[in-house]
């Protein structure tokens, strides 16, 4: 898929105040600062060329908000280390990488994910699928488990970084809502937020790809 159609995708969809921006994982790296060019010095240089398409892309994200080129390492989680007043989310597959922005008086925060549109084996699937959306799946012909891998790696990218709190697959429930728009919810609690509490996610399918944003209002 070419990078074009992605950021025609994301900029049709994404809300005011959400800013982005896409790049090519498979691109030499380039654009680090000295701190992240160290902080991946002993990774593969698979991971070395991901790394630096995310740092390149929320940089690029953040200065469509008006903020200056800056670091951006990574805790210990792996989730990015943002500028004060932002949040952000990066992404990546093998062909395509996205870092989306926003401030943090806007959100409270954002997740994102982009999967190839790839069939999931049976043992995968009903890993990181519950039966009832395996039995809500097999009636309907528009959406795909790797949807609902996608859609449950957003939420989870969304709730950790104000809950600091890991969880799995069988902790969100997801559900269609109309063309476009899945409903996340929650079946144990998580952090502030109580068993039960839902999240949209956006949910757009690509050519060869699809992508899932979750924002927490």
């Amino acid at each position: 898929m070419s990078l074009s159609a992605a950021t025609a995708a994301l900029a049709q969809s994404l809300p005011q105040g959400v800013s982005f921006a896409v790049e090519d994982p498979r691109s030499e790296v380039a654009g680090l600062f000295e701190q992240e060019t160290a902080h991946i010095a002993r990774a593969v240089p698979k991971r070395q060329r991901e790394f630096a398409a995310g740092r390149r892309a929320a940089r690029a994200a953040l200065a469509a908000l008006g903020q200056g080129a800056c670091p951006i390492l990574s805790h210990s989680s792996r989730a990015p280390v943002w500028p004060r007043g932002f949040i952000g989310s990066i992404t990546h597959c093998d062909d395509l990488c996205f870092a989306l922005c926003a401030q943090a008086h806007s959100f409270q925060s954002i997740g994102c994910d982009v999967e190839e549109l790839d069939p999931m084996s049976d043992a995968v699937v009903e890993a990181v699928t519950l039966p009832a959306e395996r039995l809500w799946l097999a009636g309907q012909d528009v959406l795909q488990p790797v949807h609902l891998f996608s859609a449950k790696e957003a939420v989870y990218k969304a709730l950790f970084p104000v809950t600091g709190q890991m969880i799995g697959f069988s902790d969100v429930q997801i559900c269609a809502v109309s063309s476009g728009r899945l409903r996340a919810t929650l079946l144990i609690p998580v952090g502030a937020f109580d068993q039960g509490a839902t999240f949209t996610v956006q949910s757009l399918t690509l050519e060869s790809h699809v992508i899932h944003i979750c924002l927490v209002l």
